[in-house]
């Protein structure tokens, strides 16, 4: 099996109002979500809890097929920040394979329908393509789009 990214499927839970500490282990392939809680106290420790967690991990990706595997073990790309909530850096890939990025504005229009538009960053470059996205936010808030 490809070694998964440390903390792939994994995450921290601190709820110390409910004395509730652990780690929370969630994966999901073709709909079907596997999942368990591994606490720090009945698993003897924070360490033993998270050693506890990645070895269930580990089992459920080793029973999945090699791209689910080779998927949790590719490092994840930082994403571009906008500063505008609503307008995000977005890399698809096609199924033959072709990546293409793009900036994305979403809004909810005056009818409460999602709206989006998206701006090729190929065809337009990064920087007017994030400008394009801010204002088709904003007059999409407005409602002229």
């Amino acid at each position: 099996m490809i070694a998964p990214r440390p903390n792939y499927g994994i995450t921290r839970i601190d709820q110390p109002e409910k004395k509730n500490h652990g780690f929370y282990v969630r994966i999901t392939h073709r709909g079907k979500s596997n999942q368990k809680y591994f606490p720090d106290k009945a698993s003897g420790g924070k360490t033993k809890a998270l050693k506890a967690a990645k070895e269930y991990r580990d089992k459920l990706l080793a029973k999945m097929p090699k791209y689910k595997q080779e998927a949790a073990a590719k490092k994840k790309r930082r994403i571009k920040q906008s500063g505008v909530t609503g307008v995000t850096h977005v890399v698809s890939k096609s199924p033959k394979g072709k990546t293409y990025e793009y900036w994305q504005a979403a809004w909810v229009d005056g009818k409460n329908k999602r709206k989006t538009a998206k701006f090729s960053i190929s065809r337009y470059g990064n920087d007017k393509a994030l400008n394009m996205a801010k204002k088709a936010r904003r007059e999409g808030l407005k409602g002229k789009r």
